[in-house]
């Protein structure tokens, strides 16, 4: 079995001096690889190796971790550094079912997502208020009952309507909530990222 991901990142990343640490975590900041979102600078400030590791896996999942890192070292210059962790990977890959990497990949991204929703309850409950169209996009993915859909659109606050949503996501349960976080990603992205959540395109 080859060495999970953040192993093999973490060995990366110490590689580097503090300087050049810094710089790697200056590039995470920027548009520095299409179709991923720059992280915050509330989100790395004072982040040491092992925490940035966590957030590149908690933002882009353990491939888009392994993608951007790569990204980055290359503009860098450090070209062997990058080459190291493809073949690394290429060996972890080569370790790996397919269907196992697929798996794990997709618990990671419903736990995360769930987390994320859970743990912002109440800053999303004060602070969404554009609801229906939430609703309406988790209603067609079918992550909401016909009967809790009433009842959300017959509230009469945002807070309320809020409420009711999360209240109709509890039987869904991660899936449910994943689906909501990824729908807030759509449509609400700079809250999400100010409250530290961030995600692939």
């Amino acid at each position: 079995m080859g060495t999970p991901v953040p192993q093999r990142l973490l060995a990366t990343l110490e590689k580097l001096d503090k300087a050049t640490f810094q710089t790697f975590q200056w590039h995470l900041m920027q548009e520095t690889l299409e179709g991923f979102t720059p992280m915050s600078i509330a989100n790395l400030e004072d982040a040491k190796r092992q925490d940035t590791v966590t957030k590149m896996v908690q933002a882009y999942m353990n491939e888009g971790a392994v993608k951007i890192t790569r990204k980055i070292l290359e503009v860098m210059g450090m070209f062997a550094l990058a080459d190291k962790l493809k073949t690394d990977s290429e060996k972890g890959q080569a370790a790996t079912p397919q269907s196992s990497q697929v798996q794990s990949s997709d618990m990671e991204t419903k736990q995360y997502g769930a987390q994320f929703v859970d743990n912002n309850r109440e800053n999303l409950v004060k602070r969404v208020t554009m609801v229906m169209p939430i609703v309406d996009s988790l209603y067609q993915k079918k992550m909401i009952h016909d009967e809790d859909y009433s009842e959300i659109t017959a509230a009469q606050t945002s807070n309320a309507k809020m409420r009711k949503l999360y209240a109709a996501l509890i039987p869904g349960g991660k899936v449910a909530k994943s689906a909501f976080y990824q729908v807030l990603l759509e449509q609400q992205s700079l809250l999400v990222e100010e409250l530290g959540g961030i995600g692939q395109k």
